[in-house]
C-alpha cells in the first residue's frame, strides 16, 4: 500500500530542491543495506536533477555492501572527519535516511542539529524524534528503500530514477527483510519490484553478489558461534548467540561480517526469538530477531530503551559482554511471566 503523503510535506521537498542545491545525505551509524540502499539512491537522483551531493556514514559498512553505486565514494566520518565535518558545513539541505532519532548519527549528531541547512527526514521506524524540518515517517513501509520508492513516485521524479538507483533500493529492500522472509506482506514491495525489474535490474545477480561475497574467515565466524556461543532457553523459545573481542580478532572479523547471524535460530521451529550480543570497545550491541508474534522492538524498548520492528530491532548496552548477558536472561524471563 502506498503511504498517504502529506501534500504539505510533498510541496516543502518540491519547493527546497527546485533549484540546485548542496546536499548532504545521512545514513546511520553502523550502516545497513537499507540504509546505503536509500542514501545512495537519492543521491543518484538528486544529482540527475543538477544538485551537488555527498553521501555521508558516521561509520564504515561491510564489503559486500560496497557493490551498490556510489559506495565506494561515500564519506565515512570516523576514517575523515575533516570531509565528512565540511559536506555538513557546505550543505544548504541536510536529508537523513533510515533512522528516527539524532543520536544514531555518533559523532555527527551535534554538526548536524547545529547545522542551519533545511533538513528532511525518510524514515520507516517508530517514533520519529521531531529534529528535521521535514518529516517522512511511514513504520508500515518495510524499509526505507521502499518508501523511498513511493517518494519518488509521489514528488514525479520517477523519470529521474536510473538503473544504478533502481539497483540501490532493490538491495535496500531485499535486505531489510531478509530477502523477503520477514515483513513483507505488502503487496506494493512486489509491484515495486515488477517495476524495478522493469527498468533492468538483474534481482538474482544483486541477490547472490550480496549473499556470495564472503570471505572464508567470516564463515569460519559464523560456523565458530554457532557451534560454540549459542545458548538455548528452551522453555522461552529463545536463543542467543555470544561474539567476543578476542574472537573478533582471532577470526580477522570486518564489518558486515555477522549480518543476518542472528535470523540463523530461526530456522528452528522451536525457536521464535534470537538474540545476538556483539561486543564492542565500549558497548556491547544487541540484536534482536523474531517469528510470528513476539514484539522485539517492545522488548528492546521495555529493557534496553532500544527500538525498531515487531520482528526485528536492536538496543546498545554500555556494559560487558558478560554483564549484558545476565541482563538479556533476565529479561527474557520477564518476558514470560
Amino acid at each position: 500500500m502506498k503511504p498517504p503523503f502529506s501534500p504539505d510535506a510533498l510541496d516543502k521537498i518540491k519547493s527546497t530542491l527546485s533549484t540546485p542545491q548542496k546536499v548532504t545525505l545521512i545514513g546511520h551509524t553502523s550502516p545497513d543495506g537499507d540504509a546505503l540502499g536509500c542514501t545512495l539512491a537519492f543521491s543518484n537522483l538528486l544529482r540527475q536533477m543538477g544538485h551537488d551531493t555527498w553521501v555521508l556514514y558516521p561509520t564504515s559498512f561491510g564489503a559486500s555492501l560496497g557493490i551498490m553505486s556510489g559506495a565506494k565514494e561515500s564519506i565515512i566520518a570516523r576514517d575523515t572527519p575533516d570531509e565528512a565535518a565540511h559536506a555538513i558545513a557546505a550543505s544548504s539541505v541536510i536529508i537523513c535516511m533510515d533512522f528516527n532519532d539524532s543520536k544514531r548519527l555518533g559523532a555527527l549528531e551535534q554538526e548536524v542539529l547545529d547545522s542551519q541547512a533545511f533538513k528532511i527526514l525518510i524514515d520507516h521506524h517508530l517514533h520519529p524524534e521531531d529534529f528535521t524540518d521535514v518529516t517522512i515517517s511511514y513504520p508500515s513501509v518495510s524499509s526505507s528503500c521502499l518508501l523511498l520508492y513511493h517518494l519518488i513516485d509521489a514528488l514525479g521524479w520517477m523519470d529521474h530514477l536510473t538503473l544504478e538507483a533502481a539497483e540501490c533500493i532493490y538491495i535496500g529492500m531485499m535486505t531489510d527483510t531478509g530477502n523477503f522472509s520477514y515483513n513483507s506482506e505488502d503487496p506494493s514491495i512486489y509491484t515495486t519490484i515488477s517495476a524495478l525489474l522493469e527498468r533492468g535490474i538483474h534481482k538474482d545477480e544483486l541477490s547472490d553478489k550480496i549473499s556470495r561475497s564472503y570471505t572464508i574467515d567470516k564463515i569460519r565466524l559464523s560456523a565458530h558461534l554457532l557451534d560454540n556461543n549459542l545458548t538455548i532457553l528452551p522453555e522461552y523459545k529463545t536463543a542467543i548467540i555470544t561474539m567476543s573481542m578476542a574472537e573478533k580478532n582471532k577470526f580477522d572479523y570486518q564489518v558486515g561480517d555477522t549480518e543476518g547471524l542472528v535470523n540463523e535460530p530461526l530456522a528452528a521451529k522451536d525457536i521464535e526469538f534470537s538474540i545476538f550480543l556483539h561486543e564492542m570497545s565500549k558497548y556491547t550491541k544487541i540484536s534482536l530477531r523474531s517469528k510470528g508474534d513476539f514484539p522485539v522492538n517492545e522488548f528492546a524498548k521495555k529493557f534496553f530503551n532500544g527500538g525498531g520492528h515487531k520482528n526485528a530491532s536492536g538496543a546498545e548496552v554500555f556494559d560487558s559482554l558478560s554483564g549484558t548477558l545476565r541482563l538479556v536472561k533476565s529479561a527474557v524471563k520477564l518476558m514470560h511471566p
